[in-house]
Formats: structure tokens, C-alpha cells, sequence
């Protein structure tokens, strides 16, 4: 084996490891266990649901929709 192909094969093997770690992180919430995803996604609701009420009181209006 030469010294490029060497080269060549760590360069390899590093962009294989770097990828495999990017992957790792980005897959977290893939793999998160159901319960947490259940109650994440109820938590989300509630706040979009405050949102929604904050947005529809008067002093949150627009002037031309009171």
C-alpha cells in the first residue's frame, strides 16, 4: 500500500465517521421513546392553543379589527 492510498483510506474513514456522528445527533428525535413524544406533542398543542386565546383578546388586536 502507498502512502496515497493510505491517505486516500483515512480520508475515507474520517468522512465516514464524521457522517455517522452528524447522524447520530440528528436522530435523536426519531428514537425518543413514545411517551415523551406524546407528551411533547400535547405540550405544543396546549401552547399553541394560549397562543390562539393571547391573539383573539382585545388589547392584542389590531385597532381597526376592535
Amino acid at each position: 500500500m502507498n502512502v496515497h492510498s493510505f491517505l486516500d483510506l483515512r480520508l475515507a474513514l474520517a468522512l465516514g465517521d464524521e457522517r455517522r456522528a452528524r447522524l447520530r445527533r440528528t436522530s435523536l428525535q426519531v428514537r425518543d421513546r413514545h411517551e415523551r413524544r406524546v407528551v411533547r406533542r400535547w405540550l405544543g398543542r396546549q401552547l399553541v392553543s394560549l397562543g390562539h386565546r393571547l391573539a383573539n383578546e382585545q388589547p392584542m388586536r389590531p385597532v381597526r379589527a376592535r
